[in-house]
């Protein structure tokens, strides 16, 4: 399997109809995937080998098992970012 792939968990679509907008299942997976996409790692856990993305002040949890990067959950960020020019 050449390339990553995002998968998304039951559990995270769930979570991000309840959390950020609630959608149909299909257009909720397509929101995440196109999310992390064009997020970046904030951290990365030393345990279970987790990645924390951020985009936009939503927060995923992410587990990568080969090329395949699994969406555990989604979360709202209660950080204010603020950005210094």
């Amino acid at each position: 399997m050449p390339g990553k792939y995002i998968v998304v968990t039951n559990h995270a679509v769930r979570r991000y109809q309840e959390r950020i907008k609630m959608m149909n299942e299909a257009k909720a997976q397509n929101a995440i995937i196109e999310c992390v996409k064009r997020s970046r790692m904030i951290a990365l856990t030393k345990y279970g080998g987790r990645e924390i993305r951020e985009n936009k002040g939503i927060v995923f949890v992410c587990e990568l098992h080969g090329n395949i990067l699994y969406v555990i959950t989604v979360l709202q960020s209660q950080v204010d970012l603020r950005f210094v020019i």
